[in-house]
């Protein structure tokens, strides 16, 4: 009888082990195509770019296919959008999800769901040395910034030339640019005399060519970042949740960012 009970205990902890990492339900549209779309700006490294070979690469990237192989091992395919397009593209179905870095803000919200996978901050990059002696949202006065279209850091800065002007200051230049790779180059060949980008892109160029760029600006402006659902899908937006609340409880989320060097960002 003892052991009977054993048992019985055994089968109901497993039963119960089993239920909290039961497979996300895919949602009835997906349950018969064999795929997902994503829509991607691919220009911000080192969450969403091309590598040499023009595959996608990055931390986002790699959240995205595992997305993709728990719900029924889709494949993916990506639909490459400047990122001011992003939100107009996944309105009008032209694809499934906006994987990218993707801040969690309340307009968004109004409008999309949103499923946050980590923090992120703003940065301004600058040439090395810092020939413009650049360390505030201040000392841009008067100056050229890069930024990309649609992206917080140019709302952020739009918002400090109000504040530079009240204050009889000669407000910043912004370039706006359609990628981020482009607002890069604009440094690079010192069209501009900083770049406005997250902490993540910031630090990946200056990694890539340390004897070139330095963080101007330090880490500002920490926020969520996320995936992108329509509202009109809320089984996605869940099955999305489920898989990134799954990834942090079997070890995969923290390793994820381990490789991309983002251990940081980890959500809270």
């Amino acid at each position: 009888m003892h052991k009977r009970r054993v048992l019985l205990a055994a089968v109901s902890l497993g039963l119960l082990v089993q239920g909290a990492i039961a497979a996300p339900q895919v949602p009835e549209r997906l349950q018969k195509v064999e795929k997902l779309t994503y829509c991607s700006g691919m220009d911000s490294p080192p969450l969403v770019s091309f590598d040499e070979a023009q595959k996608p690469k990055g931390l986002t990237v790699d959240l995205g296919l595992e997305i993709a192989k728990r719900l029924d091992n889709k494949a993916v395919q990506w639909r490459v959008i400047p990122f001011s397009g992003l939100l107009p593209a996944l309105l009008a179905q032209q694809c499934d999800m906006i994987v990218d870095q993707l801040f969690d803000k309340p307009e968004r919200r109004q409008v999309i769901d949103i499923v946050n996978y980590m923090y992120s901050s703003q940065s301004v990059v600058v040439p090395k040395g810092n020939p413009k002696h650049i360390s505030t949202l201040e000392s841009l006065s008067g100056h050229k910034v890069a930024v990309l279209n649609g992206s917080t850091i140019k709302t952020l800065l739009d918002a400090e030339n109000e504040t530079l002007t009240k204050a009889g200051k000669t407000p910043m230049k912004l370039v706006v640019y359609n990628t981020d790779t482009d607002a890069f180059q604009a440094l690079r060949i010192s069209q501009v005399d900083a770049y406005g980008t997250t902490v993540e892109t910031a630090g990946y160029y200056a990694a890539m060519a340390p004897d070139l760029f330095e963080e101007g600006v330090p880490a500002f402006s920490r926020i969520l970042t996320g995936l992108g659902m329509r509202k009109d899908d809320p089984q996605l937006t869940r099955a999305v949740q489920q898989i990134v609340s799954d990834m942090r409880s079997d070890g995969s989320y923290a390793r994820l960012l381990g490789k991309w060097h983002v251990a940081s960002d980890t959500l809270d």
